[in-house]
C-alpha cells in the first residue's frame, strides 16, 4: 500500500512543489475560516504532516507523524479511499479514542484522498475546526479542486524522475549506464573514505562474446547480456551498484568486510552465469572477472576501474592460452 520511495521531500528539486502546496493549503484554511489545513502523507510508521497552515492556532506543525495505530480523521480517509466529512466528531463514538479531538480539540474534519499517478492513496488534503460547523455542497467540490492541483504536481514531479532514472539506465539491461555508474561509484568510494570500509570494483567481461554474435545472431547475444545483469542483480545485494559500460563490459562497485570474500563471490557469479543461460536455453558461455580494491586513501573510480579492468585482461589472456 505505501510508496518506500521519499523522494518527494528530500530532492531540492521539489522545493518548488512544496512552496506551492504551502500556498494551497494556506488559501484552503483562509476560505473555509478554519484554523488548521494539512497535506499529511500515509507512509510506513504512520501518517506525516508534510505541510500545515501557518495560522498561530494551528496545533501541528509539518514534521510530525502520528503512529499507524492511532485512530484519527486522516487514517479513515487513507483506508476508505474516499472523502470524509465530520461536523461534530464529539457527538460520534467513533472518535472518541481520536486524540485530535480528545487532545486538540477539533470538533470537524473534512478531507480527501490526494493519489500518486498509479492511483495509490498517497494521503489527504484535510481541513480542520474547533468549532462544529455545516459545510454545504460546494465547499467539498472546492476542497476536490484543490486537491486535484496537488495531484498534477505529483504527477509531474514522478514524470520528471522517471525520465531522470531512463537517462542513468542502459536500455538493454536495464542497470546503470556508465555516466551513472560512476557518478555512484565515486559517491560509494567517497563514503568509504569518511567511514573506514572497503570498496572492490569487479570488471566483468563475456568470454567469446563476439563469436556468439557471429553464429548466434546479435539478438542471442543481447539475451546473453541481459542474463548477465540479472545474474548480477540476483547475486549480489541491492546496495551494490552494477552498471554497464558498454559491449559486453559490466561492473560491479561492492562494499566488502574482507578482501578474502571477493573469491567467493566471483565463483557465484561465474557459476550463476552458466546455469542462467542454460535456463534460458542460451549458448554457454564463461566469464573473466578483474578486480580492484580501494585504499584509505581518496581516490577516484577511474583509478579503481583501470586497475580492475588490467586484472580482468590478465584473467582474459589466461582464458585464450588455455583454449
Amino acid at each position: 500500500m505505501f510508496k518506500t520511495n521519499q523522494w518527494v521531500f528530500l530532492e531540492k528539486d521539489n522545493q518548488i512543489a512544496l512552496h506551492k502546496w504551502q500556498k494551497i493549503v494556506n488559501l484552503m484554511s483562509d476560505l473555509f475560516s478554519a484554523p488548521a489545513g494539512f497535506i499529511v502523507q500515509a507512509i510506513e510508521m504512520g501518517y506525516r504532516v508534510v505541510i500545515a497552515s501557518e495560522q498561530k492556532d494551528n496545533p501541528y506543525k509539518a514534521g510530525v507523524v502520528i503512529s499507524a495505530d492511532t485512530n484519527i480523521f486522516c487514517k479513515k480517509v487513507v483506508q476508505d479511499n474516499r472523502a470524509l466529512y465530520v461536523s461534530h466528531a464529539s457527538k460520534e463514538n467513533y472518535w472518541l479514542d481520536n486524540p485530535e479531538v480528545t487532545e486538540g480539540g477539533f470538533e470537524s474534519y473534512l478531507g480527501v484522498p490526494i493519489h500518486w499517478p498509479d492511483g495509490e492513496v498517497f494521503g489527504t488534503l484535510c481541513v480542520m475546526d474547533f468549532a462544529v460547523t455545516d459545510y454545504q455542497r460546494n465547499y467539498i467540490e472546492l476542497i476536490k479542486q484543490l486537491r486535484d492541483m496537488v495531484e498534477d504536481d505529483l504527477a509531474m514531479i514522478n514524470s520528471f524522475v522517471q525520465m531522470r532514472e531512463i537517462a542513468m539506465l542502459d536500455p538493454l539491461t536495464n542497470i546503470y549506464n556508465r555516466r551513472a555508474l560512476s557518478l555512484l561509484a565515486q559517491q560509494k568510494l567517497n563514503l568509504a573514505n569518511r567511514l573506514g570500509f572497503h570498496v572492490c570494483c569487479l570488471f566483468i567481461d563475456i568470454n567469446d562474446f563476439k563469436w556468439v554474435n557471429d553464429n548466434h545472431g546479435h539478438e542471442v547475444g543481447d539475451s546473453a547480456l541481459i542474463v548477465l545483469a540479472q545474474t548480477l542483480k540476483n547475486h549480489l545485494r541491492d546496495a551494490d551498484i552494477i552498471g554497464r559500460l558498454g559491449g559486453d563490459e559490466f561492473v560491479a562497485v561492492l562494499q566488502i568486510s574482507s578482501r578474502d570474500s571477493v573469491k567467493h563471490v566471483t565463483t557465484k557469479i561465474i557459476e550463476g552465469y552458466k546455469i542462467a543461460l542454460s535456463e534460458h536455453n542460451l549458448p554457454i558461455l564463461s566469464l573473466s572477472i578483474g578486480h580492484s580494491f580501494s585504499d584509505k586513501t581518496k581516490q577516484s573510480f577511474e583509478v579503481l576501474l583501470e586497475k580492475a579492468d588490467k586484472d580482468m585482461y590478465k584473467n582474459k589472456q589466461k582464458f585464450k592460452l588455455s583454449k
